[in-house]
């Protein structure tokens, strides 16, 4: 890869991870019923052939861990409560495609991009191999 590809996948990483941050750590953007109660953080995050290929790999730390000991429980009474059988955690994130769909529409209207990034998660990259 070229110095000039290196730097320009540089400053789109700088530019891209505290935006992404705080997409997935906000609760009016992000569909998962835990969000308000983790952390999320960012593991890695890689591109593809493009910039506009996204790799990620991110989890969530317990805000209150003590607390969370019930959130199981909790989440299915708010699901049965608004008569659903289960709620989203931030694992379905990770693997739903329309979910990361929601995360891709929020970060284009958040850096004003022109086009729709596509963000997967980065063990997909590693299983593509080089």
């Amino acid at each position: 890869m070229s110095v000039i590809h290196e730097r320009k996948r540089a400053r789109h990483r700088e530019l891209l991870l505290p935006v992404l941050q705080d997409i997935l750590n906000d609760c009016a953007v992000m569909p998962n019923e835990d969000c308000a109660d983790l952390i999320v953080s960012i593991d890695a995050l890689e591109f593809g052939k493009t910039v506009r290929q996204i790799y990620v790999d991110f989890r969530g730390h317990w805000r209150n861990p003590e607390a969370a000991q019930g959130a199981h429980e909790r989440y299915l009474r708010q699901a049965a409560a608004r008569g659903e059988e289960t709620y989203v955690d931030l694992t379905d994130v990770a693997h739903l495609p329309w979910l990361l769909e929601k995360v891709e529409i929020e970060l284009q209207h958040r850096l004003g991009l022109a086009y729709r990034p596509q963000i997967r998660r980065l063990s997909e990259l590693l299983q593509e191999g080089p």
